[in-house]
C-alpha cells in the first residue's frame, strides 16, 4: 500500500496520539518499566500533540488517509519517530526518516542529534546515527545520538559543454543502459533539441553528482531519469531533484506528474511513494519508432 509522507495538520492531532500510545506501550515496554512508559505517554495526549505541533516541524506518514507513524524535526533534533507497532520493519520509520534529513538540511543544519530510546537505537544506527553520550532521568536511559550532515547541493539546468561527459558516465553506472534508443548520448541531444529547460543536474563543485529529466506535453508532466552518484545516495539528493522537477513542472501550470519504474523495483518504488506517488491501474505500452534510431546502434 503506498505511503505518503507530509506535513502535519491540527486535526491529525488524534491520529499522531494514538501511533505514538500504541508504539509506546507495544514496542517501548520491552526496554522501560511502566512507571516510564507512562510518564512519556502523558506528553502525547491529543492536546499535548496540538501544542508540539506550534513548535516543531512534525511529519506524518499516511496509508489509505490513515496515519501509520509520524516524526519531528525541532531546530537540529530529530524527535519522537514512533510507527504503529503492526507496521514496524516495513521501511516507513525510513522513509520518514529520509524527509527530515532533507529538511535539516534546507535549514542548515550540518549536525543531527536524536535522543534515542533504547528500543530504537539499532533503528537510527542503520541510518548513519551514532552514540555520543547516555542521558539518565531517574530510572529512565536515553542514548543521543548524532549523525554529520553533508552540505545541499546545488541544482540547476544542464550545460552540456560542463556536463555531458559526467552526465553519460552517470547513466551509464546507474542504468546500465544497452537499448540503442537508450543511449546517453542519444538521449541527451534528443532533450536538448526539445529546448523546454526541463533538464537538471546536482553538483558537488563541478562534479554532476545527480540527474532529472522532466517533460511536459501541456496536460501532464513526466518524470526520467532519476539518478544520483553512488556515493551521494541515502542523503535525500533524490527527493531534493525530484522536487525541483516537481517546482518547475508545476510553474508551468501542470496538473499530474506521472512517472514510469520497472517491475519489481520495490526499493525504488518506496522511493516515489515516499514522495506522494502511488501505483495507478495502468498499462505500460510502447512502440520504437525505428527511423529515429541510429541503426548502427540498434
Amino acid at each position: 500500500m503506498p505511503t505518503e509522507v507530509r506535513l502535519a495538520q491540527t486535526t491529525d492531532a488524534e491520529g499522531i496520539s494514538q501511533v505514538i500510545l500504541a508504539a509506546l506501550h507495544d514496542s517501548n515496554a520491552r526496554d522501560y518499566p511502566a512507571d516510564v512508559i507512562a510518564r512519556v505517554a502523558s506528553n502525547f495526549t491529543p492536546e499535548a500533540v496540538v501544542a508540539l505541533l506550534a513548535r516543531r516541524t512534525v511529519l506524518v506518514a499516511v496509508q489509505d488517509e490513515v496515519i501509520v507513524a509520524t516524526a519531528a524535526l525541532d531546530a537540529n533534533v530529530v524527535r519522537s519517530v514512533f510507527v504503529n507497532p503492526a507496521l514496524q520493519g516495513q521501511g516507513i520509520g525510513r522513509l520518514l526518516m529520509i524527509e527530515i534529513e532533507l529538511r535539516a538540511r534546507e535549514a542548515g543544519v550540518t549536525l543531527l542529534h536524536v535522543p534515542s530510546s533504547l528500543t530504537a537505537e539499532p533503528f537510527y544506527t542503520k541510518l548513519g546515527f551514532h552514540t555520543v553520550r547516555d542521558v539518565y532521568h531517574g530510572n529512565e536511559r536515553t542514548l543521543v545520538m548524532e549523525k554529520a550532515l553533508s552540505s545541499r547541493h546545488p541544482i540547476g539546468v544542464y550545460r552540456d559543454r560542463a556536463h555531458r561527459a559526467q552526465v553519460v558516465a552517470l547513466w551509464q553506472a546507474a542504468f546500465g543502459y544497452d537499448a540503442a534508443h537508450n543511449l546517453p548520448s542519444l538521449a541527451i541531444d534528443k532533450k536538448l533539441a526539445v529546448n523546454d529547460g526541463l533538464f537538471f543536474v546536482a553538483t558537488d563543485k563541478k562534479a554532476v553528482i545527480g540527474t532529472i529529466l522532466a517533460g511536459y506535453d501541456g496536460h501532464r508532466g513526466w518524470l526520467y531519469s532519476v539518478a544520483v552518484h553512488h556515493d551521494y545516495r541515502r542523503q535525500g539528493l533524490g527527493a531534493s531533484l525530484v522536487r525541483h522537477a516537481e517546482q518547475a513542472l508545476t510553474a508551468l501550470g501542470c496538473m499530474k506528474i506521472n512517472l514510469q519504474i520497472t517491475s519489481g523495483n520495490d526499493a525504488v518504488m518506496g522511493f516515489y511513494e515516499a514522495l506522494g506517488y502511488g501505483a495507478e491501474p495502468r498499462i505500460s505500452m510502447g512502440k520504437k519508432i525505428l527511423e529515429n534510431i541510429p541503426m548502427d546502434k540498434a
